[in-house]
């Protein structure tokens, strides 16, 4: 019996340590992630950034400018019957006035959930693409 109990502590504490949190996704580096360059005005292109990401399922946490030129979205994807779910990061970033550089950077909530899809880049980028192309 208490080599069960010690077992499920040891379990429960490194699911706890694996967890990902909305500091360490906004801490991880900014390169990090999948990036595709639109040639778009930075201002339109964070627009369609923010509508994506909402599009996708991701619910946006934060949003801050860091500096002039960097835009930084925080979001996460919530839990299911077969996922504790995603955080999920968008950088937006202008290149020059007419390109526009977004990166997207996801992170399983905890890192053993191996039901979780893990990588909402291709969804978000397409999306954004697309918005563009319509704008």
């Amino acid at each position: 019996m208490k080599t069960t109990t010690n077992l499920f502590i040891a379990a429960l504490l490194l699911t706890l340590a694996s967890c990902t949190s909305t500091n360490k996704i906004q801490n991880a580096p900014m390169h990090a992630g999948i990036s595709r360059t639109f040639e778009s005005d930075y201002n339109q292109t964070l627009q369609a950034a923010r509508e994506a990401m909402v599009e996708s399922g991701t619910a946006i946490e934060s949003a801050s400018e860091v500096d002039d030129g960097n835009y930084i979205i925080i979001g996460k994807q919530g839990t299911s019957a077969w996922s504790w779910g995603e955080m999920v990061r968008v950088v937006v970033t202008k290149v020059n006035a007419g390109e526009t550089t977004v990166r997207v950077y996801t992170e399983k909530k905890i890192s053993v959930n191996v039901t979780a899809k893990g990588d909402y880049s291709q969804s978000i980028l397409s999306n954004i693409e697309l918005k563009l192309r319509n704008a």
